[in-house]
């Protein structure tokens, strides 16, 4: 197979070109030849992963973090055959949401053999549109508004922390001025509601943020996002509380405070554009967005996965 394998060299504290080294040799002990490509900032990614698929690489590696993959993504699903190219995931970033759902370990050997071995799994995708800047992006993980993107936000800005700490001190911080709530009107599959709300999330994965298991009962190819809303304005107190329970993915249990669904399409609309949003970590709104537009395109993303991860 023709693999290549894209890489920040500043990813891993500025491990990135250490890291590569390690991932060329282990598919070497495989006698799999791989090229790699640097990314110099940011969407050089995508613009490298559309370059690759059209040239015929059939594999193409993110070796990241969430964001790493998403921009991976993207510049799949906008090349001239987007089927026919699978995605490898070897998560040395900050998150690394979407791995740990599909069964994907840090080790960067033990990730890197999973795509050795080959199983390829196929995982449903999320496109959503903002309709006043009239521009796309597609997501594995999962595209949230509010509370959780700000955390991510302020987590990113963080030029000496990573990881957990990076969303732990974010959090910390968020709570100590919470955000005001939203006056949404939400349409999704079966209903149209008016919302005062301080987050909203559309999963195909289980967690994001780091620590966040806002969506504990995702299925990866399943059809279906898992959504979830705040019904009601929280104030700090209950923002650490509903923040506790997205931590153990007991929110689902709170129907008084939070509403979930399995759907498949989603608009959010706003009078003002106030929305902070983001798709995979990556931010699509800073305090500015208003319309979107979210549907879900199934089993459309081949993976290799954990043989374990696979449907019988």
């Amino acid at each position: 197979m023709d693999v290549l394998l894209i890489i920040n060299p500043n990813a891993k504290k500025g491990k990135g070109m250490e890291k590569a080294r390690e991932i060329v040799d282990i598919f070497k002990e495989h006698s799999i030849s791989v090229s790699v490509a640097y990314t110099r900032g940011p969407d050089h990614a995508e613009e490298l992963a559309t370059q690759a698929a059209n040239e015929g690489f059939d594999v193409i590696v993110a070796a990241g973090g969430d964001g790493s993959v998403n921009e991976v993504v993207n510049g799949i699903m906008k090349s001239n055959n987007p089927e026919r190219v699978k995605l490898g995931i070897i998560p040395i970033g900050r998150g690394n949401d979407y791995a740990y759902s599909l069964g994907i370990p840090t080790d960067v050997r033990k990730a890197a053999q999973i795509i050795v071995e080959g199983c390829v799994r196929k995982v449903d995708l999320g496109k959503v549109t903002d309709l006043v800047k009239d521009s796309s992006r597609y997501f594995l993980n999962g595209n949230g508004y509010g509370f959780e993107p700000l955390v991510n936000y302020r987590a990113m800005r963080f030029k000496h922390l990573n990881g957990m700490p990076s969303y732990i001190v974010a959090f910390i911080g968020i709570l100590l001025a919470p955000p005001k709530p939203y006056l949404l009107k939400l349409i999704d599959d079966e209903e149209e509601v008016l919302l005062q709300t301080q987050q909203v999330s559309i999963c195909l994965g289980r967690r994001m943020g780091s620590a966040f298991m806002l969506a504990p009962n995702a299925v990866l190819d399943d059809g279906y996002f898992d959504l979830m809303y705040t019904k009601r304005p929280l104030s700090s107190f209950s923002l650490f509380v509903a923040a506790m329970q997205f931590i153990r993915g007991t929110h689902v249990d709170n129907k008084k405070t939070f509403h979930t669904a399995k759907v498949r399409k989603v608009r959010i609309l706003s009078e003002r554009a106030n929305i902070t949003s983001h798709v995979d970590g990556e931010m699509m709104a800073i305090n500015d967005g208003m319309e979107y537009d979210i549907c879900l395109l199934a089993r459309c993303m081949r993976i290799f996965a954990p043989a374990s991860s696979l449907r019988s």
